[in-house]
């Protein structure tokens, strides 16, 4: 018994130690090439987090990264949503050999117990990292259409693209401004513009937020108006969005099938025949 109690108190002293660790923020690629500019940047032989990156492979890391930047999460690194999955394994562990202790039961069923519990503590950073994907990307293509709209009517009123974007941060919420703050700030660093909405692309891997950052760097490559591109583009993704509620309106019906069947219809069932029951039983 004293070792399980060792067991589990290490278990919790390990899990909050590296939950502590991935929650302090890191510098994002921005702020880190800012102070490279400046001169700011440490020089040292690494932290904590890049020893433990070691752990994982090239591409997991590069999987991993990847996919905290299409959720926004600029300041996680591979290394520090590891420590989150390894944390919330031994949290799931400790909790489970804690329950087993305290009812004083071990056999196969709890053992099991005690091991999706294991596995769910570990898949729930994940879990919540593939859900703020999908919803930075549904944000980003509700204010899209916006924004486009935006742009167009700043440039066809005689500001230049740059001043648009500048003009449509200051007004544009949520991950969509964020990414045009992000653009704005490696131009300013001397990257190029169409370098930069590239690699805005790159991060979010949104298909329509891809398409129009085709088609903005191609009519600046051919020298088209860029006004009428926009407002074609907003025309586009408006209707792409209309024809996406469309397709979920179509399949609602389906969906609806199982409900219905399992707690309408029951309903309706008794609702119909159960006073004729009532009255056939009460003679």
């Amino acid at each position: 018994m004293p070792i399980i109690i060792f067991v589990v108190a290490g278990c919790f002293a390990l899990s909050a130690f590296l939950m502590t660790l991935s929650l302090i923020p890191s510098r994002s690629e921005v702020t880190e090439r800012l102070e490279e500019l400046e001169g700011l940047r440490w020089d040292g032989t690494g932290t904590r987090a890049q020893a433990f990156e070691r752990i994982f492979s090239q591409q997991q890391r590069g999987k991993l990264q990847q996919q905290l930047q299409e959720a926004g999460w600029y300041h996680v690194t591979p290394a520090k949503l590891g420590a989150r999955i390894i944390s919330g394994g031994g949290f799931g562990l400790a909790i489970g050999l804690t329950l087993c202790t305290y009812l004083g039961i071990w056999d196969k069923t709890f053992l099991a117990g005690v091991a999706l519990l294991v596995f769910g503590g570990a898949y729930l950073p994940m879990s919540q990292l593939k859900m703020a994907v999908q919803k930075r990307k549904i944000a980003i293509q509700r204010a899209l259409p916006d924004l486009l709209d935006m742009l167009g009517t700043t440039v066809q009123a005689g500001l230049a693209f740059n001043a648009a974007l500048q003009y449509a941060q200051e007004i544009a919420i949520g991950p969509l401004g964020e990414e045009i703050k992000a653009v704005l700030s490696e131009i300013r660093l001397g990257r190029s513009r169409a370098e930069a909405l590239k690699a805005m692309a790159g991060r979010v891997r949104q298909e329509q937020l891809s398409t129009t950052v085709t088609a903005i760097v191609q009519a600046e490559r051919l020298g088209s108006n860029l006004a009428n591109v926009l407002e074609e583009l907003s025309e586009e993704t408006r209707n792409r969005r209309m024809m996406r509620a469309e397709e979920i309106a179509n399949v609602m019906p389906t969906k609806m099938v199982i409900p219905m069947a399992l707690f309408m219809l029951p309903a309706l069932f008794v609702m119909i025949f159960g006073g004729v029951a009532a009255q056939y039983m009460g003679k």
